[in-house]
């Protein structure tokens, strides 16, 4: 009997469903049954069960809960679940393009992006693109540079921005930015309009939790040029780095499009040489992409042309 033949024979055995996948993705995705059943518009006893037969079928177990209720995936749960995130993703991409075929954007479009990417255009973006195509819902995750490329390789998210080309995925150039010093009015540095990021390994710096400033020198800026920050605070958000900075508790780093030149009370420095940030829409693969990730790429490239051309980025 052929190895064909057998695999045929056991498929046959295994009644596994794509609501079963689904609602495993979901589960792992929103780490509670209640909130899985919201998305899958089930009720909590029907994800439980379509999730307690698909392990029935593979005869393993796929999740665990502890006594406070607390979900875990076993280390085959976690191998599954990359399958089934491919499964889910492609069954909605077919689904996407049946309706592309019939004139019609459709479905659910997952973006991932790095807290540098400028929140005026990533609104203009995602504003342009919901009029244009009003029946796709686009959802958003933030995360780190590392997060986002492990996103995109488990294909939890369709597509991210990232730094700009990104090493064996298919990236589209949207715009180059650069990293700036910014410093209080008050400190030592502010008359040097640049400097060098070697000077600054005795300064205090305040960064975000991700750090991402440091992640891009690191990946892409000459040896001789980077530095162990000395961290003073780290913290969520970039209104709080300004404030912080303000009021003299140390200097950041940031990309030149999220600061304003007229912010109070700091001075904003070049980097020399400049530390560049070439940002691009990154997907695993462009001949793969759903109909609604091509969609937002012209989008994305359309609405950073109409900014360059303003002169805006």
């Amino acid at each position: 009997m052929s190895s064909n033949h057998v695999f045929h024979i056991n498929m046959r055995r295994i009644h596994m469903t794509l609501t079963q996948l689904q609602c495993l993705v979901a589960l792992a995705k929103l780490g509670s049954f209640t909130e899985a059943a919201v998305q899958m518009n089930l009720t909590q006893s029907a994800v439980s069960h379509a999730l307690t037969a698909f392990e029935n079928e593979l005869n393993i177990t796929l999740i665990e809960r502890n006594r406070k209720g607390i979900i875990t995936f076993t280390p085959v749960g976690k191998r599954i679940l990359e399958y089934a995130r491919s499964i889910v993703s492609y069954a909605e991409a077919i689904v996407q393009e049946a309706k592309a075929e019939q004139g019609e954007i459709t479905g659910k479009l997952r973006i991932g992006y790095i807290p540098f990417i400028h929140a005026g255009m990533l609104a203009r973006i995602i504003t342009v693109f919901q009029e244009r195509y009003p029946n796709v819902e686009v959802v958003l995750f933030e995360g780190t540079i590392l997060e986002i490329e492990d996103w995109l390789n488990q294909n939890i998210i369709d597509a991210g921005f990232l730094l700009h080309p990104s090493v064996g995925k298919n990236s589209t150039l949207i715009l180059t930015d650069e990293l700036c010093v910014l410093v209080p009015s008050g400190h030592h540095l502010k008359e040097r309009g640049s400097i060098a990021l070697s000077e600054l390994g005795a300064e205090h710096f305040i960064l975000s939790k991700d750090e991402c400033s440091f992640d891009i020198i690191n990946q892409s800026g000459p040896e001789k040029e980077k530095i162990t920050p000395h961290v003073r605070f780290r913290v969520q958000d970039s209104a709080t780095i300004f404030a912080m900075v303000q009021e003299g508790l140390g200097i950041t780093l940031l990309p030149r499009m999220m600061l304003s030149n007229s912010l109070e009370g700091t001075t904003i420095l070049s980097l020399d040489p400049p530390q560049l940030l070439p940002i691009g829409m990154v997907v695993k693969s462009k001949q793969r992409s759903s109909p609604a990730v091509q969609a937002f790429i012209d989008v994305v490239s359309m609405v950073a042309t109409m900014g360059k051309d303003r002169g805006e980025l």
